[in-house]
């Protein structure tokens, strides 16, 4: 593994991202701000806020970092460098996640420190791990399809999938009785069913970048 270079690869996506990094932890640090204000208002502004900055980061950075190399033919400059597909791989992956984890950490770190400061929120807990992970999972599954198949389409369609899997997901787990049943509560009520689903996203997260390292190693060229 040529480290160096990967090391190389993911501080230039970050330097040329850098505004879409301080731009979206300028919009986390807002929706934690608005959350923050107390009113249910407030609180439903500031959530539709972090997740619309956290997803869209993760999306942007798919499309800008590798869909558009694709596009604009700088991938074929870089394959000329000393560096296998592996590790072209690697460097997209970890800097993409990189990345994505400023704001994600944030978002996560804020929302359980506003939920812990009024214990009427404290049963949100164990919901909001699960969802942010989904998140996380979402981001994980448009970084693998783009990669894979380096396609505008096909990153759009992930999009679009994950957005609604959001949706989907955190209605469902809404409404699995091990859960449901503290959400509203003054303690913090971890269920085993929070931990088999929390599980269970870690566990698909891992399949999603593992399966996209697999593939992306068995490709032979780049054209």
């Amino acid at each position: 593994m040529n480290y160096a270079m990967v090391q190389r690869l993911i501080l230039k996506d970050w330097y040329l991202q850098r505004w879409a990094i301080i731009g979206s932890l300028a919009g986390t640090l807002a929706g934690l701000g608005i959350v923050a204000t107390g009113s249910k208002v407030a609180f439903l502004l500031g959530l539709i806020v972090l997740l619309m900055v956290v997803i869209s980061l993760g999306a942007h950075m798919a499309t800008a970092t590798i869909v558009t190399e694709r596009k604009e033919q700088t991938l074929p400059f870089v394959m000329t460098l000393p560096i296998s597909y592996r590790e072209y791989t690697a460097s997209k992956i970890w800097g993409n996640l990189l990345i994505f984890l400023v704001p994600w950490l944030t978002m996560v770190l804020g929302s359980f420190f506003l939920l812990l400061y009024d214990p009427k929120t404290y049963g949100l807990i164990p919901y909001t791990a699960i969802m942010a992970t989904e998140i996380l999972m979402t981001t994980c599954l448009i970084l693998g399809t783009a990669l894979i198949t380096e396609s505008q389409g096909w990153t759009v369609a992930a999009i679009m999938a994950g957005n609604v899997a959001v949706n989907l997901i955190g209605y469902l787990v809404a409404h699995i009785p091990g859960i449901a049943k503290g959400m509203w509560g003054a303690t913090i009520q971890w269920s085993t069913a929070a931990t088999v689903t929390l599980v269970a996203e870690f566990a698909t997260i891992t399949l999603l970048l593992g399966g996209t390292f697999l593939v992306q190693s068995r490709k032979k060229d780049f054209l």
